[in-house]
């Protein structure tokens, strides 16, 4: 009985998932903050990177390690660029500014209400994804990190990050976007 409710239900449900979201073979690692470092988890999967990091941040601050290992990846040569949320640049110990002086490109996403992606795909292999902000304080929190090893599940999150690159506006100082996100939010 239960067999058939559940056969029934993904057949009702399939023609809402989407094609890009279908994967096989997938290798899944999942880390759990505030039990395990799941900045290092992070980290680490930086520092492998051998040639593309795509990254999408609501939160990214100084001090997490996260900001600190993607400038580093800069610094060996990795193609690194950073989709934030129109809110990122202006926030208390935001790392926009130290990625954007060593040489990251960055976007802000302003079409959407909230850029709530936490997401890096790196050398187009490899999805990081999960609740984590790359920020110092969710270590504290109850969140998950999960770090996808599927070229199927990399290229539908280079795909979707490529879109919001699409509608991004190109981010240049930090004075110059807080004063107009300032100035919009009023």
């Amino acid at each position: 009985m239960f067999r058939a409710a559940l056969s029934l239900t993904l057949v009702a449900l399939a023609p809402a998932v989407p094609v890009s979201s279908l994967s096989s073979g997938a290798a899944v690692a999942v880390c759990f903050a505030p039990e395990e470092n799941c900045a290092d988890f992070a980290d680490r999967a930086i520092g492998n990177a051998e040639r593309e990091i795509l990254v999408g941040a609501y939160g990214l601050t100084i001090g997490s390690s996260i900001a600190e290992a993607l400038i580093r990846a800069k610094g060996r040569g990795i193609d690194v660029r950073l989709i934030a949320d129109k809110t990122t640049p202006c926030e208390r110990n935001s790392a926009v500014g130290p990625l954007a002086a060593a040489g990251v490109p960055i976007w802000i996403d302003d079409q959407a209400r909230i850029a709530h992606a936490k997401t890096m795909v790196i050398d187009g292999a490899v999805t990081l994804t999960g609740s984590y902000n790359w920020t110092r304080g969710a270590a504290a929190n109850s969140e998950n990190l999960n770090l996808i090893s599927s070229h199927d599940v990399a290229a539908a999150y280079a795909a979707h990050w490529r879109q919001r690159l699409a509608v991004s506006i190109r981010f240049d100082r930090k004075e110059d976007w807080c004063r107009v996100a300032t100035t919009e939010a009023r």
